[in-house]
């Protein structure tokens, strides 16, 4: 569907990212937690969602930082095999780097699980003509 440009792999993260915060927030509640629980009235609401959507703005923004480059990388490489490691390194990575920054628990978090399994299925529907055309 797109092209793997840079400015094409940051939106993709970007709705990667927005997808799973919102699967986080109503799998597990997170919104209801962090936010409903702890508003009296409409105004604390209102603060409150504001500041849990710029709480999971920030670790977008930094998530993408650290991703959209070697993303972009791995999109040039033009052996099959290699493209496929490094996409699981990336997603390693990932999953390694979100469990030590976000997870008060060990190393194996659902949470990641949900994170690598939405970002392939965003890179098959953002990217699935360029992968396939690789693959051939």
């Amino acid at each position: 569907m797109l092209k793997p440009k840079f400015f094409n792999i940051i939106l993709f993260l970007f709705v990667k990212y927005i997808v799973f915060a919102l699967v986080l927030a109503v799998m597990e509640d997170r919104f209801k937690l962090l936010v409903i629980n702890n508003s009296d009235n409409k105004q604390e609401l209102i603060s409150n969602s504001f500041y849990y959507l710029l709480y999971v703005l920030v670790f977008i923004v930094a998530f993408i930082l650290v991703f959209s480059a070697p993303i972009y990388f791995t999109f040039k490489v033009k052996r099959v095999i290699y493209f496929v490691l490094l996409m699981i390194a990336i997603l390693i990575a990932e999953y390694i780097l979100y469990v030590y920054l976000n997870s008060q628990k060990y190393l194996f978090d659902n949470d990641g699980i949900y994170n690598a399994i939405i970002s392939i299925l965003f890179l098959l529907l953002f990217f699935y003509r360029y992968i396939f055309r690789l693959v051939r």
